[in-house]
């Protein structure tokens, strides 16, 4: 038998014992024809949702979704396994409903997670905070099941997606070109409130990450640049708070603690007194002629 006998032979095996769709040679064409599409599809994909949307979650999902579609492909190829898709197939609607009351809350976290990415409350980088502080960090991952999110200590949290659906999030490092802080400092009674106000303006001016963010209308019509207000007579003292902007939140937090620093070393410097709660006593004494009244009356009583 001659090599194109060998060859033809081959390439009408599977028809002859219907195993395969077509014939061998046509089969393992069409199946690395499939691989290598599959291969190329989701190199593109992948550049593509890495360069608009960096997320972990779209990434897996989209090869997940890829490779399952490649394997009923390949598997449409043989003969034997068409009868098992069709089945499949046919019978997709009541599995879906067998799987989702079995699996409810994987499903519930599944679809949390999809719309996490659809809307997007945050993204990989971010840092959010959950249920009013109870829970701060940057967020690290987004999975299928949940998100992690590494905390200011190092440590990492894994949120299920279901259960940071239903949280209050603040996004904070959402914000379009500055981040608001406050700064709050309590000056005695008898401290010059003029002098402490003029002081923080200076000392917020002059630290580097500190952002003006003035209209040119506002500047132009003489606004102020920084703006103290009393907000409160408290026990111990006058109560100032001041809005400090920064390009972010990290640079906020930094910035604030320096603020803090120097404008305690200039209140040392000008004789402005930062309270402390503090109590007057008064020892009322008793002379001795006070002392021989009430025995007199207790004898009287007597």
């Amino acid at each position: 038998m001659d090599f194109d006998a060998i060859l033809d032979t081959l390439n009408t095996w599977g028809g002859q014992i219907d195993f395969l769709k077509y014939s061998l040679f046509t089969t393992i064409c069409t199946a690395l024809i499939l691989f290598i599409t599959a291969r190329i599809v989701n190199r593109i994909t992948t550049k593509v949702l890495m360069h608009y949307r960096k997320n972990k979650l779209l990434l897996r999902s989209k090869t997940i979704f890829i490779y399952m579609v490649l394997t009923y492909a390949i598997l449409d190829l043989f003969t034997p396994f068409q009868t098992i898709l069709k089945t499949l197939l046919a019978g997709g609607g009541v599995l879906a409903v067998v799987i989702g009351l079995a699996a409810q809350e994987a499903a519930g976290n599944f679809i949390n997670g999809m719309l996490i990415l659809i809307f997007k409350p945050f993204q990989i980088d971010d840092v959010i905070k959950i249920n009013d502080g109870e829970l701060f960090g940057t967020v690290k991952d987004i999975t299928l099941r949940h998100t992690i999110i590494q905390t200011l200590e190092n440590t990492k949290i894994i949120i299920p997606n279901s259960v940071i659906d239903k949280a209050v999030l603040e996004n904070i490092t959402a914000v379009d070109s500055h981040k608001g802080n406050f700064l709050e400092v309590e000056i005695s009674y008898e401290s010059d409130l003029q002098k402490a106000m003029e002081i923080i303006a200076q000392e917020v001016k002059h630290h580097p990450n500190y952002l003006d963010i003035r209209t040119p209308e506002e500047i132009q019509a003489q606004m102020p640049e920084v703006v103290t207000r009393l907000v409160a007579f408290a026990e111990n003292g006058m109560r100032l708070k001041t809005s400090v902007y920064s390009k972010n939140n990290a640079q906020g937090y930094a910035m604030l603690s320096d603020l803090r620093i120097a404008i305690k070393q200039r209140f040392d410097e000008e004789g402005i007194e930062i309270p402390y709660p503090h109590r007057t006593l008064t020892i009322q004494e008793h002379t001795k002629q006070d002392q021989n009244s009430s025995q007199d009356k207790t004898d009287d009583v007597a």
